[in-house]
């Protein structure tokens, strides 16, 4: 992975935190270990909306 991919996945990882926030949010143990994943190539933007919806589902059942 470039820097400037790493970079542009560490902004993302910043305003989707910043913007859950907003609404009194925080990544749980479990969505930061994810979003360090994908800051570091370790996941794909795809495996990590997945596993964040395949374990919040399971909550809320």
């Amino acid at each position: 992975m470039t820097v400037t991919e790493r970079n542009k996945r560490q902004q993302q990882i910043q305003f989707a935190v910043g913007m859950a926030a907003l609404d009194g949010g925080k990544p749980t143990a479990f969505t930061q270990q994810l979003l360090d994943d994908y800051k570091e190539g370790r996941i794909t933007s795809g495996q990590l909306k997945k596993a964040i919806i395949e374990r919040y589902a399971k909550v809320q059942q």
